[in-house]
């Protein structure tokens, strides 16, 4: 599960500092924005792992899931939609269709929250970023 987190994050971390390039020259940068913009940007996966996301399917379709945290809550519905649009359109079973869905589909969004999204860009500063200063025009 840490390879996926540590997955997770680098991806994250591209992601803020693409929204970083795209900020109008010279001005200042707000982290917080950074990372609720970064937080909210499509990422490239869903970073769980087949077995857990396939137990978590599977009670969610009896409608029986409770999860304190919104956000993962979301990110499994939004992986069952996509299952269940994969399983109507080639008659499969969720199994595949989520195999298939975590190969190669892309999330709506990070699914973190805003705390772990600001530590992060937080972290940029260490990495060289521009974080620390003005951008230039």
């Amino acid at each position: 599960m840490m390879n996926l987190i540590e997955t997770r994050n680098r991806h994250f971390i591209e992601a803020a500092r693409k929204v970083i390039r795209e900020l109008p020259a010279g001005e200042p940068i707000d982290i917080a924005s950074v990372a609720a913009k970064a937080a909210m940007s499509r990422a490239p996966h869903y970073y769980c792992s087949y077995e857990y996301a396939l137990r978590v399917l599977r009670v969610l379709g009896h409608g029986r899931l409770k999860m304190r945290r919104d956000r993962r809550r979301a990110m499994f519905e939004e992986l069952r939609a996509k299952c269940d649009l994969y399983m109507e359109r080639h008659g499969c079973r969720l199994p595949e269709a989520l195999g298939y869905v975590l190969a190669g589909e892309s999330a709506s969004q990070f699914f973190i929250s805003g705390a772990t999204a600001l530590r992060l860009v937080q972290q940029l500063r260490g990495l060289g970023s521009p974080l620390s200063e003005r951008r230039a025009g």
